[in-house]
């Protein structure tokens, strides 16, 4: 990843004939923080959310049902990298965890034909001033 912080960890899918079990965070994993908790977003075929923006939380994300492309920017001052997008797509079929400090601003589109299923697993509780969302011209970004 280009931007300062933000970390794409590959994750395992251990399957047989019965299904799969999907690995998502463990305590000893070496971007693991602390928990705060844990919620699913799910988003619409062809759907844009954003700009998602936390002030403490880290979000821990994985995409256990279709695929997803976050675009991230980096307004942080001080930053190495403000200024800069980046994004990656993850999903059933290139599992992995995008890890996004706080601080770094995120949106994200279902690119898949079907409902698409995030697991954000934040490292701090949802607070009214923790959190913010902006209109996606905050950032123009062409998808």
């Amino acid at each position: 990843m280009n931007i300062d912080g933000v970390l794409v960890v590959p994750k395992k899918i251990v399957g047989d004939d019965r299904g799969n079990v999907m690995h998502v965070l463990r305590s000893d994993d070496p971007n693991f923080v602390h928990f705060g908790e844990a919620y699913f977003s799910a988003i619409f075929p062809g759907v844009t959310k954003g700009w998602k923006l936390h002030t403490l939380s880290t979000s821990n994300m994985v995409v256990p049902v279709g695929e997803v492309r976050f675009v991230m920017f980096d307004p942080r001052e001080g930053s190495s990298t403000k200024g800069q997008y980046d994004d990656v797509t993850i999903g059933e079929s290139n599992y992995q965890m995008l890890s996004i400090p706080p601080g770094v601003a995120y949106a994200w589109r279902n690119s898949s034909d079907r409902s698409a299923l995030v697991l954000n697993c934040a490292t701090e509780l949802w607070s009214a001033g923790e959190s913010s969302h902006l209109p996606l011209e905050t950032y123009p970004f062409t998808w």
